[in-house]
């Protein structure tokens, strides 16, 4: 994986922003909701690379929407060593 680093890559922090921003404590984020305002296609890599940056997001398998299986993102804060 190539592992991007958050304070040198802006597609990471357009990611990071909207999850924390956006997502709440309650609801989070869906990965659509994310690809259609960063513009990724590889949602879940960009959400790894976060957490490789020391970030605590968590994950929910919401269901299935249109024969697709959904995913919600929450912002947990950093990761603590």
């Amino acid at each position: 994986m190539h592992n991007a680093q958050l304070d040198g890559s802006e597609r990471l922090r357009r990611t990071l922003s909207f999850i924390r921003d956006w997502g709440g404590l309650v609801r989070g984020v869906t990965s659509a909701e994310i690809q259609g305002h960063t513009g990724s296609m590889a949602v879940a890599t960009d959400v790894s690379e976060l957490r490789r940056n020391g970030l605590n997001i968590e994950c929910k398998y919401i269901g299935t929407r249109n024969g697709r299986r959904a995913y919600s993102y929450t912002y947990k804060g950093k990761e603590h060593a």
